[in-house]
């Protein structure tokens, strides 16, 4: 066989189910993708945040200005720090909902005479007996607030007088005294009430708690607020345990306060905002919404609650609508996708069932590309752009599948690149217990391939416009807390001063004379690279005698990012594979890459098939 130039290119993907060799695909990669169907390196990733206090289990980020408001959900936090345009944060502070109990007022104003009946609250008196006049308005309203304090009542309150102010404290804290009547009845004497308000629930530490956010303006207060849930769903997306709505300014730095659900509901599974609306769902088949333009309203004249599936909703995302059927939203059930529609009237929505027998893997797992929804089941990935419909995976299917940590899987999230037409789903691979790795999906180059993720990986984040790149949570303690990278920015690892390579590799399918008919080794004399490259790289070969036979690897070849002499222009080598594949990688501060038309000069080796 006469020495032959061969373009040293695979189809685009890593192909990693099957063998090596049936396939025509790339074999191997990391922090590697695809644009215009060959490799380029992934793009390096900053630290702008140290001192996240637990592993985020939650994040969302919100931009005005030249600011982003970032929000990161603990087992029993819930933090919040800003970004700036330069990727320099703010100190992170506390949004953490804390327990307060709720007051009412009773205030006499006037009269010398007479009686303080009874003081009812949510229409249940909590005096034992009538208090008569005594001396003062003042003198009168501390008897009274002993009376309110010394009974007995369901639910129960204290009380305290400061002049002729009555104010009266629930017992319990939380938030389900809120918005309870206060009436005081009385003869010659007069009075002003305020209702009771103030009362807010406490954040429920889990350990297995995953957070959920949106953001919705509301019309009743003029403020623009963030909407947090939080369940212990991270063992089982099934889990009909727990479930709390929480509310705060979306600019703030306040604790988020409690909203309150009407009787009979859950909100185990989470939440979305469909505006004017915002939807709440969970165990057996529950969706709820809110007074429209309310978020925070989910009991006044316009809210509803509905059955809608027998088994759990999971997760809840806005959906494109005509005239008249918006807002619209997409409903994931446990085993079933389900469509609601504006309807108005009595109903205002109603659902209909789009796909029985789908699977959601975590709530976390939805990612809407330019209208078209993709996510990951427990066996398969799907799409829906008007019908459900599996995504054709023959490249890393098994692989992803059989590697998932089954025991963690309800951690695994989904965020896009956009630029580069990619979705990733980080997961929990083998035993780990936290997402190391990532498969993605490029709906450009309809094809697939995979990473393992840095810094044993990733918790949470999502891709925010403001940096075109997605900003993500560390799994590492650093000693003071846990990292936020912002990726996609420059070519290497970031993290205050220090600065370290990435390293970016990928290995060609096989070539062998095998295909053509013959059986002979193939041997590579010299390769002419054509990159778009920063820094040294390295090429190596290698290959097996046959399709059982172990792998040979040659020594790393070097060749610069720019050549001073003749001989840098290629690489001058001499191996031979029966089945033989190329390496190259990256691995030298500021190094990148995109690969070009690289050629390989080959020609007829040995024949043997045993080696």
């Amino acid at each position: 066989m006469p020495i032959q130039t061969t373009v040293l290119k695979s189809l685009p993907g890593i192909k990693r189910d099957g063998t090596k060799y049936e396939g025509d695909a790339y074999v191997d990669g990391q922090w590697v993708r695809f644009q215009r169907g060959l490799p380029r390196k992934i793009g390096g990733y900053r630290s702008t945040q140290k001192y996240l206090t637990e592993i985020s289990r939650g994040f969302t980020t919100f931009t005005q200005m030249n600011f982003v408001y970032c929000h990161s959900g603990g087992t029993s936090t819930l933090e919040r720090f800003t970004i700036d345009s330069t990727i320099n944060s703010s100190i992170v502070t506390s949004r953490t909902p804390l327990a307060a109990y709720a007051t009412g007022t009773v205030t006499l104003t006037s009269g010398a005479a007479g009686q303080v009946t009874n003081i009812s609250v949510n229409g249940i008196n909590i005096m034992s007996t009538s208090v008569a006049y005594a001396t003062s308005l003042s003198a009168t309203a501390t008897a009274v607030a002993a009376n309110i304090t010394a009974y007995t009542s369901t639910p129960d309150y204290s009380a305290a007088a400061v002049g002729a102010t009555i104010t009266i404290t629930a017992i319990t804290a939380g938030s389900a005294t809120n918005e309870f009547v206060v009436v005081a009845t009385t003869t010659t004497l007069t009075t002003t009430t305020t209702n009771m308000t103030g009362g807010n629930d406490a954040l429920l530490a889990d350990v297995l708690n995953l957070w959920m956010f949106d953001y919705q303006y509301d019309s009743s207060t003029n403020d623009n607020y963030l909407i947090a849930h939080v369940s212990p769903n991270e063992r089982c997306i099934c889990n009909d345990a727990g479930g709390q709505i929480f509310f705060g300014e979306v600019l703030g730095t306040a604790a988020l306060q409690s909203v309150n659900l009407p009787p009979n509901a859950n909100c185990t599974g989470g939440i979305v905002s469909l505006h004017p609306y915002m939807f709440y769902y969970g165990t057996d088949g529950i969706v709820g919404w809110s007074v429209a333009g309310e978020p925070t309203n989910l009991t006044g004249a316009g809210s509803g609650l509905a059955r809608v599936w027998g088994q759990k909703i999971i997760k809840g995302l806005p959906l494109r609508a005509g005239s008249g059927t918006a807002p619209a939203g997409l409903f994931w059930a446990y085993d079933a996708v389900i469509r609601a529609t504006f309807t108005g009237g009595a109903t205002v929505f109603q659902f209909d069932t789009i796909a029985t027998d789908t699977s959601i893997v975590s709530p976390s797992v939805v990612i809407d590309f330019d209208g078209v929804f993709y996510w990951c089941g427990v066996d398969r990935f799907y799409m829906f752009n008007g019908v459900v419909r599996e995504v054709p995976n023959a490249m890393n299917l098994n692989y992803f599948f059989d590697g998932l940590n089954r025991n963690a899987a309800t951690k695994t999230f989904a965020f896009k690149v956009p630029r580069f037409g990619e979705i990733w789903w980080c997961y929990p691979r083998g035993d780990a217990t936290e997402c190391t790795h990532a498969v993605i999906y490029n709906v450009r180059e309809n094809t697939w391939y995979d990473t393992e993720l840095p810094n044993s990986g990733r918790s949470a984040g999502q891709y925010c416009n403001s940096f075109s790149a997605p900003i993500l949570t560390g799994v590492d303690n650093n000693g003071s807390g846990y990292n936020v990278w912002v990726h996609e920015k420059g070519v290497d690892e970031i993290n205050g001063s220090n600065i370290n390579p990435i390293v970016s590799n990928f290995e060609t399918g096989d070539m062998s004379t095998l295909v053509s008919g013959k059986s002979q080794y193939l041997r590579i004399t010299t390769i002419e690279p054509d990159f778009v490259q920063v820094g040294p790289m390295t090429v190596q070969v290698t290959g097996r005698a046959n399709a059982r036979a172990p792998e040979v690897y040659s020594t790393f070849f070097t060749f610069p990012e720019s050549s001073n002499e003749p001989f840098e222009q290629i690489v001058m080598l001499k191996e031979q594979r029966r089945e033989l594949r190329v390496r190259f990688q990256s691995n030298a501060v500021n190094g990148d890459y995109q690969m070009g038309q690289i050629i390989g000069h080959i020609s007829g080796g040995d024949g043997t098939v045993l080696g």
